[in-house]
C-alpha cells in the first residue's frame, strides 16, 4: 500500500509546479469549515475572494474542502512567515500536515496531533546535538524506516523521493489524496500580502 502511493507522488511530482507548501487539517470530530479555517489562522471570512478575483500573483493562500477537512495550497516559496500562518491549523482537537518544498530541492515536512509534533527536513535531516533525525518524527515516528530511504548516507541510497515520501505519508495518516484533480476544482482563496523585505 505504503509503494503504491508513493508511486502516485512520484509521478505528478513535476506537475505540482516548482515551489508549494501543502497542508491537510483534519478535525478529530466534526467539519472543519473553510470559514473557521480562515479564523483559525487569523483572518476574517470577508477576507476571502472568490477565484475568479484573484490575480495570478501567487499571494493568495488556496483553500479546498475535501470531506471533514480543509487543503491548502500556497504556490509562494516556502517561507517562514507564511508557514507560521498555516501552522495555527493545528492545535488541540485537530491534525495538521504541512509538505513544502522549493525549485532548489529544499523540503520539509512538520505534523501537529493536538500539540504531539514531527518535523522532517530535506536534503539533510534536522541535526540537533545528541539527538538523532529520528527521534523529531513525534507521531510520524512509525514511518521512520520508511523516511530513511529518502536519504543518501553510507548504510543506504535514497531510494524514495522526499516529497513524493512526506505526500504519501500525509494521504495515509489523513485519508486525503494530493492529485491534479484537486488543483482544478473550486477553491476559496485568501489572499496573504507578500513580506517587506525593507
Amino acid at each position: 500500500m505504503l509503494d503504491e502511493v508513493v508511486a502516485h507522488y512520484t509521478e505528478i511530482l513535476d506537475f505540482l509546479g516548482e515551489d508549494m507548501a501543502y497542508t491537510v487539517t483534519l478535525p478529530n470530530a466534526g467539519i472543519l469549515t473553510i470559514e473557521e479555517a480562515v479564523r483559525r489562522m487569523g483572518f476574517d471570512p470577508v477576507e476571502i475572494e472568490a477565484p475568479e478575483a484573484v490575480p495570478h500573483s501567487g499571494n493568495s493562500i488556496r483553500l479546498h474542502q475535501v470531506g471533514t477537512s480543509v487543503v491548502t495550497l500556497d504556490g509562494v516559496y516556502p517561507m517562514p512567515e507564511r508557514k507560521q500562518i498555516t501552522d495555527q491549523l493545528g492545535g488541540d482537537g485537530f491534525r495538521h500536515w504541512y509538505v513544502a518544498f522549493d525549485i532548489n530541492g529544499n523540503a520539509s515536512m512538520y505534523a501537529n496531533y493536538g500539540g504531539a509534533q514531527g518535523m522532517l527536513e530535506y536534503p539533510e535531516p534536522i541535526d540537533l546535538p545528541f539527538t538523532r533525525w529520528t527521534e523529531l518524527l513525534g507521531p510520524l515516528h512509525s514511518y521512520a524506516d520508511f523516511l530513511t530511504r529518502v536519504y543518501d548516507s553510507e548504510e543506504e541510497e535514497a531510494t524514495v523521493d522526499f516529497v513524493a515520501a512526506c505526500l504519501a505519508v500525509t494521504e495515509l495518516e489523513s485519508g486525503v489524496r494530493l492529485d491534479p484533480e484537486l488543483l482544478h476544482t473550486p477553491y476559496s482563496a485568501l489572499p496573504i500580502p507578500p513580506p517587506n523585505f525593507d
